[in-house]
């Protein structure tokens, strides 16, 4: 008596409510289909995805699980059953690769158990047309969700987290007491002239508290102060579609129409006469910049127009200490500690590191070939078919940014031989520095490559620098 094919059922559901294409439905189906042909099941091979659309392969654990055990040698199962191919995918790209690869490499057929399929050139037909239909069903489900969300829209119906201010009750927004104050305070206070800075440091005062437990910053004050629903008005929607979903909410406003207007034209005139002195955020405008670290909570210190540097995080009311100090007084100050120090002036105090002192260069050696092995697995896989095209491509991309970007870093760091003429390249700084016609990026790697960190105290009056070489590291008050 021959043995019987070894199978393995691969189930899915997108949604709780479909009764035809129920779990149970479907395994009662792919059983039977089995006991009628001469194969038999192991209830580990029965792989289920509930609740999760079949659009991407990636996003269905146990499809990838049913894949990982095909390509075993020798693989557990000879045929996957489905109740209809849609089940195995939704996606024409997704289910010709993954076919492909279970047929030619794994030698392993997916067969619907509701969809009989020759073995011809008219069952190849058939195939490709049930998988496309599968897709374009898959499409035309989104475009009409899309469209069914756009009416909700239109006619005030909440489809969002509650934002600041109120509550979810029934499906309306119900404002809550002590948020709505704070919401009025805000407007209040930016109308009196109060920046976005500022009232994001008095939110933080008084513990204020976005609805993600975060505190409110510069920007989310500024959504607050940019929200139709604080005057009883939905907004549904992001990019072009959100000029035509603004609608009456039928909640109660948090304030009056024309307070939301006079703050609406305050934010447009700020941002018009900040756009005049903007420059690109890539742009590195001094070389202390970003090197120089705040005290108070380690922020970046940023060049204002004004010339002098501040906390970054202060700017956005992060944190209470702004580091103020003129840009030009805080360069001398570092220029006149290198010098000294390159030229064995002054007490040093040595501080020695905890424990092993790590090769800045090994550490980076040690990721690039991490990385590169993960550019050889992701090529692997896509070979052998448990990546699709897109997937791959953009995978790719992001793993070979972050490799240039590490090899870029490498070239920065001084070498171990490079390392033993750390004193020279310490002399020699403050006169690369110093130097007009260097840029200033150019500086700012300079500095890097030279100080591991560089401190402003501003209420202690103090700059502490602290080198790259080891095996100890000289902090300088």
């Amino acid at each position: 008596m021959p043995s019987a094919i070894p199978a393995a059922c691969y189930i899915r559901v997108s949604t709780e409510d479909q009764t035809e294409y129920s779990p149970e439905a479907q395994r009662k189906a792919l059983e039977n289909y089995a006991a009628q042909h001469g194969m038999s099941i192991d209830p580990s091979r029965i792989y289920l995805d509930a609740g999760i659309s079949g659009r991407r392969a990636a996003t269905r654990p146990a499809f990838m699980a049913m894949i990982a055990a095909a390509k075993s040698r020798p693989p557990p199962f000879s045929v996957i059953l489905v109740h209809k191919l849609d089940r195995f995918a939704r996606s024409r790209e997704d289910s010709i690769v993954y076919k492909s690869m279970l047929r030619r490499q794994c030698g392993i057929q997916v067969i619907s158990v509701t969809e009989h399929l020759e073995d011809d050139r008219m069952g190849l037909i058939l195939e490709a047309m049930l998988e496309a239909m599968a897709e374009y069903y898959s499409i035309n489900l989104a475009d009409e969700v899309r469209k069914g969300m756009r009416e909700k829209a239109r006619r005030g119906e909440l489809q969002t987290t509650p934002p600041f201010g109120y509550r979810a009750e029934n499906n309306l927004l119900v404002p809550v007491p002590e948020e709505a104050e704070v919401v009025r305070e805000l407007y209040g206070r930016f109308l009196r002239g109060a920046s976005l800075v500022s009232l994001a440091r008095w939110a933080g005062r008084r513990g204020v508290l976005s609805h993600r437990g975060n505190p409110l910053d510069s920007r989310g004050v500024r959504y607050i102060l940019s929200n139709p629903a604080y005057i009883g008005k939905l907004r549904w929607g992001t990019g072009a579609e959100r000029g035509i979903a603004v609608a009456d909410g039928g909640h109660l406003p948090i304030i009056d129409r024309e307070t939301f207007q006079a703050a609406g034209a305050l934010l447009r005139q700020n941002e018009r006469r900040a756009g005049k002195h903007a420059q690109p955020a890539e742009i590195r405008r001094h070389w202390l910049a970003g090197l120089v670290k705040c005290a108070a909570c380690g922020g970046g210190l940023i060049l204002s127009r004004s010339r002098y540097l501040r906390c970054g995080r202060y700017v956005k009311g992060k944190c209470g200490a702004s580091q103020h100090v003129p840009a030009a007084l805080l360069e001398a100050a570092v220029l006149d500690r290198l010098k000294a120090d390159g030229a064995g002036e002054g007490a040093l105090r040595l501080t020695a590191l905890p424990g092993k002192v790590q090769d800045p260069l090994a550490d980076l050696a040690r990721q690039i070939a991490a990385t590169e092995k993960k550019l050889t697995r992701l090529r692997e896989a896509y070979l052998c078919g448990a990546e699709t095209a897109e997937e791959y491509r953009k995978e790719k991309e992001g793993l070979t940014g972050q490799l240039v970007r590490l090899r870029e870093k490498e070239a920065r760091i001084p070498s171990a031989a490079d390392r033993t003429r750390q004193g020279e390249i310490c002399r020699s700084l403050p006169e690369l520095l110093s130097d007009p016609a260097v840029s200033v990026e150019a500086k700012y790697r300079a500095a890097n490559a030279v100080l591991a960190s560089c401190v402003w105290d501003r209420a202690a009056g103090k700059v502490t620098l602290t080198y790259r070489w080891g095996p100890e590291c000289r902090k300088n008050p």
